[in-house]
């Protein structure tokens, strides 16, 4: 196996965030950080808008997956089917 290239980052003014605030802006509802991070796009596949839009909606599906996955391993009660209301007829 090559050795590979060590690369370090400063803990604080490195990291890199994208995030998407809560409703009422003080709080983050989802975060991407980490360090040497890049958003990259194949820009010989993207001719046209749908294109984009398709590229974004398929990014959209893939942070969908994974919040589900997370949703139901942290919080599975708000998932399950609230039972009928009984009848007084």
């Amino acid at each position: 196996m090559e050795d590979e290239e060590i690369i370090s980052f400063k803990k604080e003014s490195d990291k890199m965030l994208f995030g998407v605030q809560g409703y009422d802006g003080n709080e983050l509802m989802a975060a991407i950080t980490g360090y040497d991070l890049r958003i990259a796009f194949n820009m010989k596949l993207i001719n046209s808008l749908a294109d984009a839009e398709s590229c974004a909606d398929a990014l959209a599906d893939i942070f969908y997956q994974s919040l589900m996955e997370q949703l139901i391993e942290k919080k599975s009660e708000i998932i399950q089917p609230v039972p009928p209301e009984k009848s007084i007829l």
